[in-house]
């Protein structure tokens, strides 16, 4: 159990944080993209029995592999925690997601196809940053970065990103390189479409998480935040 938070999305109850939880899920994500794809393939001209997308190594691309982002703070991780490192730091930005991606967990219409698109901004220094922009992030890819893994949920996702007496742009949420003072946004409607209830979009999110090799049993590291999230039509 001690190692829950390493996928993401920390809750008061941790009752609700079982591992069962996070393999059913998978297990239902994996059953129903199948059959979406499936479902989709078959119903184009000339679709092949069995054919789908899953094989779409655009799709199935972990999108941070092969960048400075890829595991960066297992490569990175706190030392000392009396005197935590500061750098580097990650600002997300998510800008999008497909119709699976804001359904309710294992309802139909997940496909391979659904994406989460983001951007994010690296901070080696205040003064040295990089950017990467309109990464997809989809099911097969969320899939393998999430097995094997436990994942919380949100509920205590707007923890506090800065150490006490460091400056913070408190309610202001830019990409840096100053953090804002809750590593998750605070506004009404990212709470209710992306915190409060069971939505494809805490697993898109965790499973980024995974891949920056963000650990959630350390308690001194807070170089990440989320910058904004997109809300679901209606």
């Amino acid at each position: 159990m001690s190692r829950l938070r390493l996928a993401l999305l920390a809750s008061i109850g941790l009752a609700i944080a079982l591992p069962s939880t996070a393999q059913s899920f998978l297990e239902r994500l994996k059953a129903v993209a199948a059959a979406a794809a499936a479902s989709q393939a078959a119903s184009q001209p000339g679709a092949q029995p069995g054919s789908s997308d899953a094989g779409n190594p655009a799709l199935a691309a972990n999108p941070l592999a092969g960048t400075e982002l890829d595991k960066i703070f297992q490569k990175k991780p706190i030392s000392n925690s009396n005197q935590p490192e500061r750098w580097p730091r990650v600002a997300i930005t998510v800008k999008s997601g497909s119709t699976g991606v804001f359904a309710i967990q294992g309802q139909r219409g997940l496909s391979n196809a659904d994406c989460m698109v983001f951007d994010a901004k690296l901070w080696h220094s205040a003064k040295d940053s990089k950017n990467f922009e309109n990464l997809r992030l989809c099911t097969p890819a969320v899939e393998a970065l999430s097995k094997g893994v436990a994942y919380r949920t949100l509920e205590l996702f707007p923890r506090f990103t800065v150490p006490r007496g460091e400056n913070s742009t408190a309610n202001q949420r830019t990409d840096g390189p100053t953090q804002p003072f809750y590593l998750f946004p605070q506004d009404i409607k990212s709470q209710q479409q992306w915190v409060m209830g069971p939505w494809n979009n805490k697993f898109f999110l965790g499973a980024l998480l995974v891949a920056l090799g963000y650990d959630w049993d350390n308690d001194f590291d807070r170089r990440l935040w989320v910058v904004s999230v997109p809300h679901a039509a209606g």
